[in-house]
């Protein structure tokens, strides 16, 4: 009872986000779990998209056609379960894997979060869908732009790759995504303003 009574003095736009949160995040684990990740739907054609991407970018940096992405499937094991998971490798000259790509590496659900925090917010449709839109494409841009760098790492500083993988680089996604949500928020904000006001006027 008390429980629900601390939540009467939070503000129904904050409520309303709360509970759409909650709701999305547990009805897409459930079908990312239960039927995307055993189907690879879309992570299988995000893969490949992004190894093919990145030895184009590759190409162009080194002004030489020597990359190529070659796409495989192997088995993984989740739990108890065996599923088969679509790789991407790029090589150099055909022989040098110089980065290898897969599930967790293409950034769907970074995507998803991205997408659901947008949904989840009151606001426009039309500017909800434009954003998605920005926040789709500029993540998988710049995770192109971050596997390429990873790959250019790897083959000029090797020592330097785990760095780079797993702080240096990342950092350039997240900072993208909060100020996409930053921006996103500053353009619905004044809608919100009321409903403070209120709040304050009853206290």
């Amino acid at each position: 009872m008390a429980f629900n009574k601390y939540f009467t003095y939070f503000p129904k736009p904050a409520l309303s986000f709360l509970k759409r949160s909650f709701f999305l995040f547990v009805l897409w684990k459930s079908v990312y779990i239960l039927f995307l990740i055993p189907n690879e739907i879309p992570d299988a054609w995000v893969v490949k998209k992004l190894g093919s991407s990145t030895a184009q970018m590759l190409n162009i940096f080194y002004g030489k056609d020597e990359f190529e992405a070659k796409h495989t499937r192997r088995l993984k094991t989740y739990g108890k379960d065996q599923v088969w998971v679509t790789h991407s490798y790029v090589y150099k000259l055909g022989k040098r894997a110089v980065i290898g790509i897969y599930q967790a590496c293409d950034g769907v659900e970074l995507m998803v979060l991205t997408a659901g925090f947008i949904l989840c917010f009151n606001g426009p449709v039309v500017l909800k869908f434009n954003y998605i839109i920005v926040g789709m494409l500029g993540l998988f841009f710049l995770n192109v732009l971050r596997c390429s760098l990873l790959a250019i790492v790897n083959l000029e500083f090797p020592q330097h790759f785990q760095l780079a993988h797993k702080y240096l680089f990342n950092l350039l996604v997240y900072a993208f995504t909060f100020f996409l949500w930053v921006s996103f928020v500053n353009k619905v904000k004044p809608s919100f303003q009321g409903t403070k006001n209120n709040a304050s006027d009853v206290r």
